[in-house]
């Protein structure tokens, strides 16, 4: 599953750069692992120049058979039926990464499928020390049949299922049956996914991905230690936010190349973290935040959390509140990266999806929600606390009041489930 890992990682980060290029100094906040495990329930009825583009944009193709270090069901899983439609070949068996010219082999699929499966269920099972509600939904044009093998496998792996709706006859009414879904799936807090007119008689596959999250901290911040103070935003404005302090035991670590702070808050149980990474403070902070994000690869993000770079210390963390909202309509930023012929009705190949020639992706959306606060419910802080016991000679200090980076790990699998840029609290 290691290889699933790194793919689904380096896939965040290039999506990231991808999003920040027309998103300036905006807030910004994603989750790789759903949109990852969207995808790949789309590739696995993809078949020749459409499932290659996904697989080299999301580095499926760098997937490897040999990082199972121990008895693997997936290893031993039996071919489904769905892949056994296709006619292409590629490496099969061979055990090796593919390369990107080549047509993933049958076996590589579903076992991608399968660890897929492995990862979401493993997140499933300990949702009782946080929320973490993942919706993840095709609907499909009521007019083309879907292969049933394709759906037996949409289940079994991705948890999900893909739903007749029809577009053509009654848009409304689908439009509307999605959005409820997707409210319902999200505690109510991801609203109106598709707005009026986003969907149209013309539609025919829609791929929907909403996530919520909220988890309560390992170690609480005190209300009554949360005080107004200044962000700065860029190099001339500063807003007034909520900034929560505590001091305590905490992994921290800096980062030499890129000048920046990486402090580790654990959530509950610690099965959670929350990483953030703070570039040092200087004249034009934007300019720091920009060369970290430069620098970021999945390699380099290994490196800087390992244990080797962050050690347990005395910390004064300063952090300030915030409640992130994303929206994201991956159609164009997908054809950026490389991923055309799917949403092309002249150039798609989903017959694994669908024996009807015609079918293509029509839109895919990505929507979030996430909120940080003292201890996991919005709390009004007083204003007044000690600021001056923060500066503490005794205490190394950490105080995110200027943008940072950040990315909630799921820490026994090493998965970045969420991934996100604070300009703006």
């Amino acid at each position: 599953m290691d290889s699933l890992i790194a793919a689904n990682s380096k896939f965040c980060f290039d999506l990231f750069q991808e999003i920040s290029r027309s998103n300036g100094a905006k807030n910004i906040f994603f989750c790789p692992l759903s949109l990852s495990a969207a995808l790949g329930m789309v590739r696995l009825g993809a078949r020749s120049d459409s499932a290659r583009q996904i697989d080299q944009a999301l580095h499926f193709n760098e997937f490897s058979q040999k990082d199972s270090k121990a008895p693997d069901p997936c290893l031993r899983y039996k071919e489904p039926a769905v892949l056994a439609e296709s006619s292409l070949e590629g490496q099969k068996g061979t055990g090796e990464p593919l390369s990107p010219q080549a047509e993933p082999s049958k076996d590589a699929n579903v076992l991608l499928s399968c660890y897929f499966g492995q990862l979401l269920s493993k997140l499933d099972r300990i949702k009782a020390d946080y929320t973490l509600s993942i919706a993840n939904r095709l609907y499909g044009e009521q007019e083309f049949p879907i292969r049933p093998e394709y759906l037996d496998g949409v289940i079994q792996f991705y948890h999900t299922t893909i739903e007749s709706v029809d577009f053509r006859k009654d848009t409304e009414e689908s439009r509307q049956q999605i959005n409820f879904w997707v409210e319902s799936q999200s505690q109510g807090k991801i609203k109106e996914l598709f707005s009026k007119d986003t969907i149209n008689n013309a539609t025919v596959l829609v791929l929907v991905n909403a996530v919520y999250f909220k988890a309560k901290w390992e170690k609480y911040f005190e209300c009554e230690s949360t005080v107004d103070a200044p962000f700065s935003l860029n190099e001339n404005e500063k807003k007034t936010v909520k900034m929560m302090n505590q001091q305590g035991v905490f992994r921290l670590g800096f980062i030499e190349e890129v000048k920046a702070q990486i402090l580790e808050m654990r959530y509950t149980k610690g099965k959670l973290s929350m990483f953030v990474l703070l570039p040092s403070p200087s004249a034009d902070n934007r300019k720091g935040l920009e060369e970290l994000e430069r620098h970021i690869t999945y390699e380099k993000i290994v490196a800087w959390s390992s244990l080797e770079n962050m050690s347990e210390q005395k910390v004064a963390v300063s952090f300030p509140q915030f409640t992130l909202e994303d929206s994201y309509d991956l159609n164009t930023i997908l054809q950026d990266m490389g991923v055309t012929d799917v949403f092309d009705e002249r150039k798609a190949d989903l017959t694994g999806i669908s024996p009807n020639p015609s079918l293509y992706l029509s839109k895919v959306v990505h929507k979030t929600f996430v909120e940080v606060d003292e201890n996991g419910t919005q709390a009004v802080g007083a204003t007044g606390a000690s600021a001056g016991v923060m500066s503490a000679p005794s205490w190394e200090t950490f105080n995110a009041n200027r943008p940072f980076l950040f990315f909630i790990r799921h820490n026994k699998t090493q998965t970045i489930l969420f991934y996100g840029r604070v300009c703006a609290p």
